[in-house]
């Protein structure tokens, strides 16, 4: 089970979750091999196309005329059209991310190339290219061929919420995708993007609000309690990340692309990433999982994250030095969003966002702002009314009072407990309390 991305205009409180069910290969692998090497031979046509153009010194093609082109294509009849739209809409958007790095700086970025033509390239079905009928997917192929379908498990199609209102959901997207192991096929997985409708929340009640940083997540609520959760294992999984990047891009760099010891040592980059960006997954999952239960267990109506939008550019300027910009750039802030919202959302808590603008200067005891308060990356010591507080602690206090009453300087109204801190622990593999000074 995992949050689906939404494309276009999103409706508050719309739960949408993706489903995976494994197929077994020896049943279905001869059904969809087929399809899904047609698939790979769209891909290697836009590819194809776009370094024709520009050995030539012509214009790239454009989306909607490759889509053209292909019309007439063997392999583009093998699918239903939208499928096949599909598998160029993913290399345009691959194209997009590759442009985008480069401006960015990172050289090292290649475009999307060929993909071998025994790869099995992941299938997707939008809304019009299948039926569901009672726990049945009918997944359609080109009109001149036979439909497949797929039994789901019992249930797929429901969720229960805690107050025990029953979800039934609708499928909006399928997606057919092959499970390699050592360049050889072990499986195949079918994910299904279930929109489950709105989920009925109580519209007042208490708030909790959460300050991201690189190093730890500082929590608060209406009733007092205050949260730090110290995130070092994973900002250091992400600098180490970067670091292997390097190893390896300096190793390549000295190899002619293309070359056996090239292939060799991209091979090596690509299986080392995985293993570290599933090790960050599951701090990531770890992380937004203890934030709803702590949320749960205060009986929370709604969940405020300070809004972090452009956070990276303005880290870029002002006075954040080269050290400090690194680590906010580290962060995965738009992940931790997402699974923030759609945890929240299984426990009936309402996410929300608000801005941070001023909160780290601002004194969340007296409301006095003075930027100069705050002594070093953990300390504020306000000298109007003499507070003496964790930094953090302070900015998410205040984000909280930003959303009860607006931007003023009121005094702190709330009755605060002393902070908890939570810390990775490996035993273990989840965030456990431990002593307040890991925190210091």
């Amino acid at each position: 089970m995992g949050w689906a991305k939404n494309k276009g205009k999103k409706q508050n409180n719309r739960l949408y979750l993706t489903r995976v069910v494994p197929l077994s290969p020896d049943v279905w692998l001869p059904v969809f091999e087929g399809p899904m090497l047609a698939a790979t031979k769209i891909w290697n046509s836009c590819v194809w196309h776009s370094r024709e153009a520009r050995k030539k010194g012509e214009k790239y093609p454009t989306e909607s005329e490759l889509k053209e082109k292909f019309k007439s294509y063997e392999s583009w009849k093998q699918l239903h059209s939208q499928s096949s739209q599909a598998v160029v809409e993913e290399y345009f958007e691959a194209v997009r991310s590759y442009v985008k790095h480069r401006d960015n700086g990172h050289e090292e970025m290649r475009p999307p190339g060929f993909k071998h033509k025994t790869i099995l390239r992941t299938i997707t079905w939008k809304r019009q290219g299948f039926d569901y009928q009672e726990g049945q997917l009918i997944l359609k192929l080109s009109r001149k061929l036979d439909n497949m379908t797929v039994h789901l498990p019992e249930g797929s199609d429901i969720l229960k919420l805690p107050d025990g209102t029953v979800l039934k959901g609708v499928p909006v997207e399928v997606k057919v995708k092959a499970v390699y192991r050592k360049k050889k096929v072990i499986g195949l997985e079918l994910h299904v993007t279930w929109d489950l409708g709105l989920v009925p929340v109580v519209l007042a009640g208490k708030v909790s609000a959460y300050d991201l940083n690189s190093p730890l997540v500082a929590r608060a609520s209406t009733e007092g309690s205050q949260q730090l959760i110290i995130c070092r294992e994973l900002l250091a999984l992400i600098q180490y990340r970067n670091k292997i990047i390097a190893e390896f891009q300096q190793k390549m760099s000295r190899c002619k692309e293309g070359s056996r010891k090239w292939r060799a040592l991209l091979a090596a980059k690509r299986d080392k990433l995985k293993k570290l960006d599933r090790r960050i997954k599951q701090l990531t999952n770890a992380l937004t999982k203890l934030m709803a239960e702590l949320d749960h267990d205060e009986d929370i109506t709604f969940s405020v994250l300070g809004d972090l939008t452009d956070i990276r550019r303005k880290a870029r300027t002002g006075d954040k030095n080269k050290k400090a910009s690194q680590k906010i750039n580290q962060l995965p802030f738009s992940q931790i969003e997402q699974q923030h919202a759609y945890k929240s959302l299984l426990k009936q808590v309402c996410p929300d966002k608000i801005s941070e603008s001023y909160s780290s200067q601002t004194c969340s005891r007296c409301g006095v702002r003075n930027k100069s308060y705050r002594v070093h990356r953990g300390l504020w010591r306000c000298r109007s009314c003499g507070a003496i507080i964790h930094a953090d602690l302070n900015g998410v206090n205040g984000i909280i009072k930003n959303y009860l009453f607006g931007r003023c300087d009121m005094r702190q109204v709330l009755r605060l407990k002393p902070p908890e801190v939570y810390r990775w622990d490996k035993r273990y593999n989840k965030f456990v309390k431990v002593s307040p000074r890991a925190a210091a």
